[in-house]
């Protein structure tokens, strides 16, 4: 597993939070199964931490 930095937007506010999955593509379901994607826009999904080091 490794962990991604997601970036959100409601087109008035910004908000982020980070999800552990194995790839960028798993974080971006994760992200869409826990957040209402209807009105939340995934704007960025990128590793985190020592992720990005041992990737």
């Amino acid at each position: 597993m490794q962990t991604f930095r997601i970036s959100l937007s409601d087109g008035t506010r910004q908000f982020h939070t980070v999800i552990q999955a194995p790839d960028p593509a798993s974080a971006r379901i994760k992200t869409a199964y826990f957040f209402d994607i209807s009105t939340w826009r995934i704007l960025s999904v990128s590793l985190t931490g020592t992720s990005a080091v041992a990737a």
